[in-house]
């Protein structure tokens, strides 16, 4: 099977819009109605949540959220978050929503921007790293046609799900594993 690439060689404000989130400080609650997407939201995968009765900054399907602040050397800097359902997060400040143009896959725009090596090079290792609205928009990339994204994107989706079934089950067998020593000690 021969693939011909045609990739192009365009700057994230060619191919995508980016706007920044807004404070949410006022409106944050333990319980709300939308998921408040801040740094450690983004970083833990959703796993971290602060909840809003607000909608300051609606993110849409197929958005991505973007951190563009962190602490020297972090993990949260250039993190990338896919959002799956409309109406139901709110962009919070020092993260960025980077809105696909329609000739983009999402999913593939997410993978590529995702702690990509471009943006962790403005991280000094000394003092904290704030991203600019021009830092992110002149990220530099080469793009194949949008059918290429969506089977590369296919791909990586596949292998994200191979990756996580693997960890499920390396969490069932640790956790036989540590069941067998405690028995065997009793």
């Amino acid at each position: 099977m021969n693939i011909i690439f045609d990739w192009e060689q365009r700057k994230l404000y060619e191919v995508a819009d980016y706007r920044n989130g807004k404070a949410h400080e006022q409106h944050i609650y333990i319980h709300g109605n939308y998921i408040v997407v801040n740094s450690k939201f983004v970083s833990t995968s959703g796993e971290a949540k602060k909840y809003s009765d607000k909608l300051i900054e609606p993110l849409m399907k197929n958005e991505i959220a973007f951190v563009l602040s962190d602490v020297p050397n972090g993990k949260a800097l250039a993190r990338t978050f896919l959002v799956k359902r409309s109406q139901k997060y709110t962009l919070n400040q020092r993260v960025a929503g980077i809105t696909p143009h329609p000739n983009m896959n999402s999913y593939f725009l997410f993978i590529l921007m995702n702690r990509n090596p471009y943006f962790l090079k403005f991280d000094d290792g000394v003092g904290q790293t704030n991203l600019s609205k021009k830092d992110v928009e002149q990220f530099n990339e080469n793009y194949p046609t949008k059918r290429e994204q969506q089977k590369i994107g296919e791909i990586f989706v596949k292998l994200d799900s191979l990756l996580t079934l693997q960890h499920q089950r390396l969490s069932k067998l640790n956790e036989i594993k540590k069941s067998l020593l405690q028995q065997m000690f009793i």
